[in-house]
């Protein structure tokens, strides 16, 4: 049975944050969203807009948010890219009553309209538990869409066992560089978004159109190969709050780029973005060589988890990683705007509706 809408809850209201009031917000947000600020969205989509909530005259969250179609169903959708994640910015402190407030009654339907989505997002991510724990209490069902789980290395874990990366991965890397060797001279730069020069951009993208990804054609997920992609990262780096963040490390075997990895280091957590080689050198592994250097500095400078994203478990499983989260993408509908249609039109493109028992029943904590 549907719950009864929930009335406002008066204890705040919506405003347009002004760019200073967002920056502000992310510092007080939990550390791991300290790179979701307003270049970050606008970088992914120019017509973000931003609409935020106020509790006791503090900016309490923020919704930066584009209009998209799903089928016959125009919904507002949190905007940014696609990987690591969407998602928004909520202050660490704020109650569980503010929350509720914000997205409850009339006024949370003109900001973030009758149909709003959330993801690709983790389902341990606080925006997602804040979120999803205030939706029942407020009028809303919510659809989830199960994209698939990341994969994570705990590297606390690993070392745990024994050095991390093991022996017999730095003995093989060490034959494998040897093999390169006999090839070219073999060197290896590290960058970070805010050193990081066009010919270091332009060599990604070389490695990327002589990789397996080539084979792909235009279905290919580049990051420096497809120009619009290549182009927000470079807006990203523009940011001088994010661009110390971005990591990227270059191998070359003579003159030629043979390897190269791609990421976001946020505190303890590697978002590993991006990786891949040159076919041309596959017979001696350069990404091997390149991810098992990048893992050693990572675990010495003390990062705690190295997550991966989804997909290409075999490889992934070889350095240690573990399905860690389920990477998903949210839907809220207003209760009272549901058509008995809509269930099952969204069921057949894999949305599933979140149970009053089952929200009820999670544990979250915030």
């Amino acid at each position: 049975m549907q719950r009864a809408f929930v009335p406002t809850i008066d204890t705040g209201h919506w405003t347009m944050p002004s760019d200073t009031a967002l920056e502000q917000l992310v510092m007080s947000a939990d550390p791991l969203h300290s790179f979701l600020r307003p270049s970050w969205f606008r970088a992914a989509q120019r017509e973000v807009q931003f609409t935020g909530f106020e509790s006791d005259g503090r900016l309490i969250a923020a919704f930066p948010l584009i209009a998209r179609k799903m089928g016959p169903i125009s919904v507002k959708q949190v905007a940014g890219p696609y990987w690591p994640f969407r998602s928004i910015p909520i202050v660490l402190d704020a109650s569980g009553a503010e929350i509720e407030a914000m997205v409850s009654g009339s006024d949370a339907r003109s900001h973030l309209g009758k149909a709003w989505r959330l993801g690709p997002v983790q389902d341990n991510d606080p925006a997602f538990r804040a979120l999803v724990s205030a939706a029942d209490k407020t009028g809303w069902a919510v659809f989830q869409r199960s994209i698939a789980h990341s994969f994570d290395i705990d590297i606390a874990a690993m070392q745990a066992k024994g050095p991390w990366p093991s022996k017999s991965a730095t003995r093989q890397s060490r034959n494998y560089t040897n093999r390169l060797a006999r090839i070219g001279e073999v060197q290896t730069i590290h960058r970070t978004g805010a050193d990081w020069t066009k010919a270091d951009r332009d060599a990604m993208a070389e490695i990327e159109a002589n990789s397996w990804l080539a084979e792909q054609g235009d279905n290919a997920d580049t990051k420096f190969l497809d120009p619009v992609s290549r182009r927000m990262w470079e807006k990203i780096a523009e940011d001088p709050q994010i661009a110390p963040h971005m990591f990227c490390s270059i191998m070359r075997v003579g003159t030629v780029p043979a390897a190269f990895t791609f990421g976001l280091e946020i505190g303890a957590i590697r978002y590993q973005i991006a990786n891949n080689f040159n076919e041309a050198f596959k017979n001696a592994s350069p990404g091997r060589i390149l991810l098992t250097m990048n893992f050693a500095d990572a675990a010495e400078r003390g990062v705690r988890t190295i997550n991966w994203g989804a997909g290409d478990a075999g490889y992934k499983v070889r350095y240690g990683a573990e399905a860690g989260p389920q990477i998903v993408d949210l839907l809220f509908l207003d209760q009272r705007w549901i058509a008995p249609f809509v269930s099952p039109l969204l069921a057949s493109g894999g949305w599933n509706k979140i149970s009053d028992a089952e929200l009820q029943s999670r544990e979250w904590s915030r």
